[in-house]
């Protein structure tokens, strides 16, 4: 019995975890992330691999730049498209936020 329960909390963890991380995947999607921001090519913003590689380990300064507390690194040039966007997000709570920072830097 004791098996079977620590299986049970074991598979709803690892549940639980891949559900947060498509939660970030959902956001970027709803919140028309993906119009202007590709996997892998630069078109209207940088691509997720670029951001990702500017923000390696850095996931609370991509944090404060989605909140709009922080200067764009990656494109500053850009940045004027980036603002309305920001306002769209920025009111996300803190558990969306890092989601979405964890799905953009996963690539």
């Amino acid at each position: 019995m004791k098996k079977v329960i620590a299986t049970a909390v074991l598979g709803l963890a690892v549940a639980v975890s891949g559900a947060f991380a498509a939660d970030g995947e959902a956001i970027f999607k709803s919140k028309g992330c993906a119009s202007c921001h590709q996997a892998n090519v630069d078109t209207v913003g940088p691509s997720l691999k670029k951001i990702a590689q500017a923000y390696k380990g850095k996931e609370a300064d991509m944090i404060k730049f989605l909140k709009g507390e922080a200067p764009a690194i990656v494109d500053p040039a850009k940045f004027g498209i980036m603002k309305a966007q920001l306002n769209n997000i920025k009111g996300l709570s803190e558990e969306e936020l890092k989601a979405l920072a964890e799905f953009v830097l996963k690539h």
